[in-house]
C-alpha cells in the first residue's frame, strides 16, 4: 500500500496497513533542500521538488502544499512584506473602509497573481511526478472569515465585530471573500490537488468567541463543505489554538478532515470527531518535533496513536514545521509511526 492508498482509504473509512503520516513542512523542506524562502516561492520546480525530496526522505504518505498565509489577500492587493528567508506576511490591509474593501475584492485577480500561478505550476509539477504515489493535499490558503480580516485588518475587524451597526457590512465583505475563497480550492484542485484544505484560524477561540465563530465563521464553512462536495473536492479545516469550545460546531460542518493544534485536548477531538472528519496533525510543531529530544516525540507520538487505535486519523504536525526542525526528530516521528501497532 503506497502512501495516496493510505490516505484516501482513512478518507474513505477503509482499512490501511498503518497510521499515515503527513506533514506542515514548506518551512522545513525548503531549509533540506538549500533554498531561502524567497527561492523556494519564486520557481514552481523548487517548491515541487523541495515537497517531493522532503516526502521521500523522510518517507511520508503525502504533501502538504504550502508557501505562506498571504497568497489569496497579496494577490486582493493586501499590502505584503517578503523576507528573503521567513514566509510571506500580510502587513496592512487593502484600506481602513469596509465599503472600499469590499468593493475591490473580485476572484479574477487570483488568475492574474504571478505567485498563485507560481503556486499552482508546482502543484501540477507535483502531480505529473507524483501523483497516484503520494497524496496531494494543497492548501487553498485562508477561508472566508480569515480572508476578510487579512484584506480589512485585525485591529478594525475586531472593532467592527463589537458594533452591531456594522454587521451588515462585514457580511458583505466576508461574502465577497467567500467567492474568491471558493474559487481557489477549484483552482488549486484543478492543477492537481487530490483534496484542498484551508486555515481559518481568525475563528479561532484564542480570538473570538464561540457565538461569534457561529455566526460569522461557520455559516462559511458549511457553505463551502457543500459547494465542494458538488465538485467532488473534499476539504480539510485548520484551525490555530486551543480549540476545545468549538470542536463540536467544527464537526457539524461537514469537513473530510479538520487539521487541530496540540493546544486542545487530544482525547476530545477523537471523541467528537470519530466518524465525522478524518483529524490530521495535532502534534507540536514545536515543543515536540523543533525542541523535542527522542523520547518526547515518541511519547507524543505514541500516546496519540493510542487515543486514536489507529482510525481517523493522519498524524503529523498540528502546524507548520519551523524552519530548524532536526532531520532526526523527524525521523523518528516516522519510525515511532511506521513502528506503531494497536494495543
Amino acid at each position: 500500500m503506497n502512501g495516496f492508498e493510505r490516505i484516501n482509504n482513512i478518507l474513505d473509512k477503509k482499512e490501511t496497513d498503518c497510521v499515515p503520516v503527513m506533514l506542515h513542512n514548506f518551512m522545513s523542506a525548503a531549509r533540506e533542500a538549500g533554498m531561502t524562502m524567497q527561492q523556494f516561492r519564486s520557481r514552481p520546480e523548487n517548491m515541487a521538488n523541495a515537497f517531493i525530496d522532503a516526502s521521500f526522505r523522510y518517507g511520508l504518505d503525502g504533501i502538504l502544499t504550502d508557501m505562506d498565509t498571504a497568497l489569496e489577500a497579496h494577490a486582493l492587493g493586501a499590502k505584503t512584506h517578503f523576507s528573503d528567508d521567513m514566509p510571506a506576511k500580510v502587513i496592512a490591509p487593502i484600506s481602513d473602509r469596509i465599503e472600499e474593501v469590499t468593493d475591490v475584492i473580485c476572484s479574477e485577480k487570483l488568475y492574474q497573481d504571478e505567485r498563485i500561478g507560481i503556486y499552482l505550476d508546482a502543484i501540477r509539477l507535483m502531480r505529473a511526478k507524483v501523483g497516484g504515489e503520494l497524496f496531494i493535499r494543497a492548501n487553498a490558503d485562508q477561508g472566508a472569515f480569515s480572508l476578510a480580516t487579512a484584506v480589512y485588518g485585525m485591529t478594525n475587524m475586531m472593532m467592527d465585530l463589537a458594533n452591531p451597526d456594522k454587521e451588515h457590512l462585514i457580511f458583505r465583505l466576508i461574502e465577497s471573500c467567500y467567492v474568491v475563497h471558493l474559487a481557489f480550492h477549484r483552482m488549486v484542485k484543478e492543477a492537481g490537488a487530490d483534496m484542498t484544505s484551508f486555515g481559518d484560524s481568525m475563528g479561532s477561540p484564542d480570538l473570538i468567541s464561540p457565538k461569534m465563530y457561529k455566526k460569522f465563521v461557520m455559516p462559511f464553512q458549511k457553505r463551502l463543505v457543500e459547494e465542494l462536495t458538488k465538485s467532488g473536492i473534499r476539504t480539510v479545516c485548520h484551525i490555530c489554538g486551543k480549540t476545545d469550545k468549538i470542536l463540536e460546531s467544527m464537526s457539524e460542518c461537514g469537513f473530510a478532515g479538520v487539521e487541530i493544534d496540540y493546544k486542545t485536548n487530544i482525547a476530545e477531538v477523537q471523541k467528537i470527531m470519530n466518524g465525522k472528519a478524518v483529524v490530521f496533525g495535532i502534534l507540536d510543531p514545536s515543543g515536540v518535533f523543533c525542541l523535542g529530544n527522542e523520547s518526547i516525540i515518541r511519547e507524543t507520538t505514541q500516546n496519540t496513536l493510542n487515543i486514536f487505535q489507529g482510525h481517523g486519523l493522519v498524524i503529523g504536525a498540528g502546524c507548520a514545521l519551523p524552519a530548524e526542525t532536526p532531520t532526526e526528530n523527524i525521523r523518528t516521528f516516522v519510525d515511532t509511526v511506521r513502528n506503531y501497532r494497536v494495543l
